[in-house]
């Protein structure tokens, strides 16, 4: 009786064995009984084939999943190089390629606007074809020209900005007007058109994005056609910018019915404006409206 008693107990203990668990008695215990039991030493020895049995199954298992995902782990990394190799493609291809002109022109551009001792810049807007306002600035030796036409309501108003003093000439129909100021201005150049021109790469590479960039001319002038769909559906702007100085030359919005289209145009000179150019017109032709000394 006492002998089933061991056996149970040790065939209790038998797991923990296994597992190292058991201390070091208990050990001794075990072993003694196992050493003259063979029934618990078949018993022990089934658990341990067992167990390296089940080991050699989860190995397989390991060694299967390994391989799956090492697999897998494949397949992602040619998928990833096969989307960054299509991205890269993308790139070259066409922001890429935009961002190179964009870069150039501006290269280019900085060039003009680096020139501020004497600039000549006239802006025409036409209307359906029809010329409706030119705006005409001129700089030298600190000083601003403006000129206004408005050919449709028949106005021509012409500005001289001086360092301490502003004067304002107006040609209308009901007659001239000359207005005053005494004031102190800063005197600066009258900006050239800058349309795309960025001081990060990431806006940049952003308006690269926008703009499909072809080619034309303007006056016989070759330049990139910045084109892109905006605003409301249908309208399309086209900004022309000459290849040679990376100024804009001219832009179209065109709307969404025939011959819709609101055109700019740009013409710029430089170091050609003289002190004729400069004279204001003769003052007891115009009556002083306002004199603010």
């Amino acid at each position: 009786m006492k002998e089933k008693n061991d056996c149970k107990i040790v065939q209790d203990l038998l797991p923990n064995y296994i597992d190292k668990l058991t201390s070091k008695e208990t050990n001794a215990y075990i072993e003694e009984h196992i050493n003259g039991c063979k029934e618990c030493k078949k018993i022990l020895d089934d658990m341990q084939k067992d167990i390296q049995l089940q080991e050699k199954k989860l190995e397989k298992k390991k060694v299967k999943y390994i391989k799956k995902y090492n697999h897998k782990l494949r397949v992602l990394k040619t998928t990833l190089l096969s989307i960054i190799l299509v991205l890269v493609v993308l790139f070259i291809a066409f922001p890429g390629r935009n961002i190179v002109i964009i870069k150039s022109l501006e290269d280019k551009f900085e060039v003009y606007e680096q020139q501020s001792d004497n600039v000549y810049i006239k802006v025409l807007e036409y209307d359906d074809s029809n010329l409706q306002l030119t705006y005409e600035n001129y700089y030298k030796d600190n000083m601003i020209k403006y000129v206004l036409t408005n050919l449709e309501a028949d106005i021509k108003v012409t500005q001289y900005v001086y360092p301490n003093e502003s004067k304002e000439f107006i040609e209308e129909p009901e007659g001239k007007r000359l207005i005053t100021e005494s004031r102190e201005n800063n005197i600066e150049l009258p900006p050239l058109m800058n349309y795309f021109y960025n001081d990060s790469f990431i806006g940049t590479f952003f308006m690269s994005m926008d703009y499909k960039i072809t080619t034309s001319d303007v006056n016989g002038k070759d330049c990139y056609v910045f084109s892109r769909t905006y605003a409301k559906p249908g309208t399309k702007i086209d900004i022309y910018i000459e290849k040679d100085t990376g100024l804009v030359l001219q832009s179209a919005q065109i709307g969404q019915t025939e011959g819709d289209i609101a055109l700019t145009q740009y013409e710029y000179s430089f170091g050609t404006v003289t002190d004729e150019d400069m004279q204001e017109p003769d003052v007891t032709e115009f009556t002083l409206v306002e004199d603010n000394q």
